[in-house]
């Protein structure tokens, strides 16, 4: 710049062109001075364009304009190589969630393939013998009960169950992707969330085909299907309703990202259920047949009894061998004298029986069990009380993005003002009479006089512009004190007032005879330490409370950023609270219809709330905060605690029969229940571990959330 010509003070600068000093602090920053306060060097410019939102047509033109301009930037299309531009306007929020949505797809295609591998790899059934001389333990899978095709089918019906919840909710006109227009935010929650469906759809799958391998190989195959679906079948069903409740219950909240969320998950887990208990018993009939007539799972051909293993192929010892009673090999599978000895049972029941129940049973170790749970429970209730309520809408921004570099460079080089607390007037009052003056003048008083406000001199208010306008015009014009009490006088030089003054054209709208329709008006928010709690839910309460004072008078409404901190704050901690509560209470009746045990009932119920407290205790030593994000994950992981909690506690009460003339029932009850059920639910976290772990290599904070809680649920619930 000419500095002989042209100098700029710092930070007001009035030039002969204007009449009021501009403020550079806003628009320059980093800024080298000289003695006479005039700007030697910058190194930030922030320019502000204010878009016309007036018309349909303007609203479509700005928001072209919007996402043109962002995306040159990104893509660094611009023609100043010299200069490092950053944008942020009001719909960069949407912008980002959309694109972060696209990098959260094609993980979907890994989970998939993950979950799709393991629940194949986990149906099938090793065989362990050896053969003289031969001092080594030989392998083979056998190829009777192992049911590759199944596992397929299980991660199927939970997609199928996904489509299905979604197509059902959408005909009912439930929103999915257009949600008070932030239809990303709640898509890339869907799309992170989806994989945990996958994977938490399969948990039947591997329930029963436990139950199918419980029952007696030589019954048929309608007793068989009959006997594991009345353990199977119940379990899932109770598990399935307290799900569907779980999340039922946690849609009785006022956001409704949540709200919709928690009625396409529970839709989901119904048509889950429906599809377990009708397409997957349909497949696993088919498939019992083949294993009655002996045939070879996913080749159909007759399988080779082990028997004959020293004269099978190197193909059939591979791909066809069974240790498995069937037909007329019923007897001489593991009989003949070229085998030396043979196992056939499954493994992990000899590990539970032999070796895992054992351990549990020990003084030592229960002692010890009760003394980590105390300790549990102990850091937990410390976390709960370090946690953070509330949610930075900064986070759902990409690291690598224009806008957050933008608020980055904002926060380093600008001095940058507490929200203010915009105030609109849909009810005005004749401001050219006096008695009406007075009084509203009285209520904007009231505003400014709160803890909340930084007082009179940070107020916007178009009245108090107007009377400087009009009385720096000095002469032809009449004094503002006649003007202001003359209705026509008043009306008729507001007008020229207005083209005047850019700043205020905006704040006031007019009917077409002229006359205020409604006018808005603001004041600067008090600077609040770190965005305190506290202080942020007392500013909005003393604001709204003056609004709702002279509602009926005035129509007034207040808004600032800091209310949507403040209505979080207010809303999710007791919201959180109380759908816990209720999830609890409500557990213990639908326990009862099928477990009529109070004590077991009462145990599940303690269970999930001491699951729910953990998660949140500990998400505070995770940096993870309460907000709308992780409040759905605690909604799954009552869900996700209930189905382990009834799945043992049925199981364990399903033994009671099996070991009535036993002296050591408990002990029994104990291992035939880790038999049953311990392996599908250590299978179950297994595939929801698989099904997040693709997210783990996508920095984004709804990402993160989801990552972290739900590894914590597998954890906590596991251990639990």
């Amino acid at each position: 710049m000419n500095k002989g010509h042209f100098n700029v003070t710092y930070p007001l600068f009035k030039s002969q062109f204007s009449t009021e000093a501009t403020d550079l602090s806003q628009t320059l920053g980093g800024v080298q001075m000289n003695s006479k306060q005039q700007i030697q060097t910058a190194k930030a410019w922030m320019v502000l364009y204010q878009l016309q939102q007036n018309s349909e047509l303007n609203q479509k033109l700005s928001l072209d304009y919007e996402n043109s301009l962002s995306n040159r930037i990104e893509e660094k299309n611009i023609p100043f190589k010299l200069l490092s531009l950053y944008a942020f306007h009001s719909d960069i929020f949407e912008m980002e969630l959309i694109k972060s949505s696209v990098l959260i797809a094609p993980k979907f295609a890994y989970t998939f393939l993950l979950l799709l591998i393991f629940s194949i790899l986990c149906t099938f059934n090793i065989i362990t013998f050896s053969i003289p001389n031969c001092s080594k333990l030989s392998f083979a899978i056998d190829w009777l009960k192992s049911k590759p095709f199944l596992g397929f089918i299980g991660v199927i019906i939970s997609l199928m169950a996904i489509i299905s919840a979604i197509g059902l909710l959408l005909l009912f006109n439930v929103p999915f992707v257009d949600i008070s227009n932030r239809s990303s935010t709640i898509t890339a929650r869907y799309k992170a969330y989806s994989n945990w469906y996958t994977a938490v759809g399969i948990d039947d799958t591997f329930l029963m085909l436990a139950a199918w391998h419980e029952t007696n190989s030589n019954l048929s195959v309608e007793e068989r299907i009959k006997v594991s679906m009345q353990h199977a079948a119940v379990s899932i069903a109770i598990t399935s309703v307290t799900d569907i409740t779980a999340f039922l219950i946690g849609s009785i909240t006022p956001l409704p990202a949540v709200i919709y969320f928690c009625y396409y998950s529970a839709a989901a887990i119904a048509f889950n259920f429906c599809y377990s208990l009708s397409a997957f018993v349909a497949f696993l009939a088919i498939f019992g047949r083949l294993e009655e007539a002996c045939r070879n799972n996913l080749f159909y051909v007759k399988t080779t009894p082990l028997n004959e293993y020293a004269t099978a192929t190197r193909l059939q010892k591979i791909f066809n061998m069974t240790g498995s009673k069937c037909g007329n090999n019923s007897k001489k599978v593991c009989s003949n004298a070229e085998m030396k000895s043979c196992n056939t049972e499954l493994g992990y029941r000899q590990f539970i029986r032999n070796y895992y129940a054992p351990f549990l049973a020990y003084r030592t170790i229960r002692i010890i069990a009760f003394i980590l749970f105390i300790i549990y429970f102990l850091i937990a209730i410390i976390g709960i009380k370090k946690l953070k309520v509330g949610f930075d809408v900064t986070n759902l921004l990409r690291a690598n993005s224009s806008a957050k570099k933008f608020l980055e460079l904002r926060a380093e080089f600008f001095n940058y003002k507490m929200p203010a607390v915009e105030i609109a007037v849909m009810k005005p009052p004749d401001m050219s009479q006096k008695s009406d003056r007075i009084r509203f003048l009285k209520v904007v008083e009231e505003f400014e006089n709160t803890t909340c406000s930084s007082g009179r001199h940070t107020t916007e208010f178009w009245y108090f512009a107007y009377k400087d306008f009009i009385n720096d015009l000095g002469f032809g014009a009449q004094s503002w004190d006649v003007l202001q009490n003359n209705k026509e006088e008043f009306e008729e030089n507001l007008q020229p007032f207005l083209l005047a003054s850019d700043k205020y054209r905006y704040d006031i709208l007019l009917r077409d005879n002229g006359t205020i329709q409604a006018f808005r008006m603001s004041t600067q928010i008090v600077d609040i330490p770190k965005y305190s709690s506290q202080l942020v839910m007392q500013c909005a309460e003393q604001m709204r409370s003056i609004a709702k004072r002279y509602e009926t008078q005035y129509n007034i409404t207040t808004y600032s950023l800091l209310w949507q901190l403040a209505d979080q704050l207010n809303v999710i901690w007791p919201q959180t609270l109380q759908d816990l509560f209720i999830s609890v209470v409500v557990i213990i009746p639908i326990s009862l219809l099928v477990i009529p045990q109070p004590f077991c009932a009462l145990v599940i119920a303690l269970t999930v709330g001491s699951i729910a407290l953990g998660i949140m205790g500990f998400m505070t030593f995770w940096n993870v905060n309460l907000d709308a994000i992780s409040m759905i994950t605690i909604a799954m992981s009552v869900g996700f605690s209930v189905d382990f909690a009834i799945h043992i506690t049925y199981s364990y009460i399903s033994q009671t029969d099996n070991q009535s003339n036993d002296k050591n029932i408990p002990y029994k009850q104990l291992s035939g229940t880790l038999e049953t059920v311990g392996w599908p639910i250590l299978q179950a976290s297994i595939s929801i571990l698989l099904g997040i772990l693709p997210l783990a290599t996508i920095n984004l904070y709804i990402v993160k959330v989801c990552f972290k809680t739900v590894m914590l649920i597998i954890v906590i619930v596991k251990n639990l």
